[in-house]
């Protein structure tokens, strides 16, 4: 095993991806782990967080793959362990997809997200991918493209690249899991084209000691459209920051959010929406349920440009808090330099509803199903983004869990 604090950049790749691994890192051993003191980092538990202890994790060995396709048919099927790429099935009748594994000569890696932290660069500097997907001018890929991304004991870097060109559009589901995961440090960049079309879904379900740590950003050209959907249903600290930049003109962008927290755990979404175009649109639906001690922030920054006229986002965030213990934080933040807009943002945190829990409860249903079926409705939009079973059976159990946690007598109403 080698630890992280001690780990090298040595690879045989192009010297460029060797001089921006190294140079990465140096970021990193420079600047060190984020300072708690920084308003961006305030709910993190960083003083008990130590990289002196944490190994790199092996990707050796099959390990325990779980599913995550529902049944369905993919269109390719990727498994990944400790950040690298074991693994790739693409179905012989799909045309347009590629996907390949580490760089060429040139590349955009990096350009979206680059070492701006320290988790970011740690991501780039030890990442053993990247996994680049690309889908040729368009071509619309029918299947789901199935990342299964297997974090064993110690720190995983997995990175992904993906760009669909102009006209192109693809769907992608992804399932981050690993019970004896210690880090993981998740960088995504999407590049979507001008009239493309990207859907994503997200569903994390590490075990209880794990740090997740995951990036994303997406840049989106002239009447592109980008779907995201992120569900953060385990580690001790799940940290979740989600961007997207509207630069062609009529971009969008929809990303709904759903977060389960039970124990001690944290769970931190962060968010931008940037929108730099002309009548462009964002859609933002935030929504978490935290019982026991657990803690819910959302933070978002809808951010217009001077220029961006007739731009026009909304951004909403609910959330449920289910024991005396629990909480949640909501700062929802506008940045407009541009009067032709439209913005608006919106927060509700509380209880279930108690007249929600007594319609239910005066029709026969016992108290701790009503509470049950409540929690499952707040949440049945984001299950149906997924549009997989395997993986909404995850978020039932998951509030399942919520509900042994409380018990309807600590639920307040």
């Amino acid at each position: 095993m080698t630890r992280l604090t001690d780990a090298t950049t040595a690879t045989d790749e192009p010297t460029w991806r060797a001089q921006q691994r190294a140079a990465a890192l140096e970021v990193f051993r420079a600047e060190g782990l984020p300072d708690p003191a920084d308003e961006v980092w305030r709910y993190a538990p960083l003083d008990g967080f130590k990289v002196e202890d944490i190994d790199l994790a092996e990707s050796g060995g099959l390990g325990a793959q779980e599913t995550a396709i529902g049944g369905r048919n993919p269109a390719a099927i990727v498994t990944i362990r400790a950040g690298r790429v074991v693994d790739v099935a693409v179905l012989e009748s799909v045309g347009g997809l590629t996907i390949t594994v580490g760089v060429g000569e040139a590349g955009p890696l990096g350009e979206l997200i680059g070492p701006d932290d320290a988790f970011a660069a740690l991501n780039l500097a030890l990442t053993p991918g990247p996994l680049t997907i690309e889908v040729a001018k368009g071509s619309r890929i029918d299947g789901t493209v199935v990342l299964l991304v297997d974090c064993p004991s110690g720190a995983s870097f997995p990175r992904t690249l993906v760009n669909v060109a102009e006209g192109a559009s693809l769907t992608i589901l992804e399932h981050t899991t690993g019970v004896d995961a210690t880090l993981v440090s998740s960088v995504s960049e999407f590049y979507v084209g001008d009239g493309a079309t990207l859907r994503l879904a997200s569903v994390q379900t590490l075990g209880e000691d794990a740090w997740f740590v995951n990036r994303t950003r997406a840049r989106i050209g002239r009447d592109g459209q980008f779907h995201q959907t992120v569900v953060g249903l385990g580690a001790r600290y799940d940290r979740v920051r989600a961007d997207a930049q509207l630069v062609g003109d009529g971009a969008s962008s929809a990303l709904n959010t759903a977060h389960v927290g039970t124990g001690n755990e944290v769970h931190d979404l962060r968010t931008m929406q940037d929108h730099i175009g002309k009548r462009t649109t964002s859609r933002l639906h935030s929504k978490a349920a935290v019982s026991g001690s657990a803690q819910s922030i959302y933070s978002g920054l809808i951010r217009m440009k001077h220029g961006a006229k007739r731009a026009d986002a909304r951004q909403v965030n609910n959330s449920l808090v289910l024991s005396d213990l629990a909480s949640a934080d909501a700062v929802p933040n506008l940045d407009i330099e541009e009067n032709d807009v439209r913005c608006a943002h919106a927060s509700t945190v509380g209880p279930v509803d108690p007249e929600q829990r007594w319609y239910l409860e005066s029709r026969g249903v016992p108290p701790e199903d009503a509470v049950q079926l409540i929690i499952e409705g707040f949440f049945a939009d984001v299950e149906d983004l997924v549009a997989d079973s395997v993986l909404g059976s995850y978020l039932r159990e998951a509030i399942g869990e919520l509900e042994a946690a409380t018990g309807s007598a600590e639920i307040r109403s």
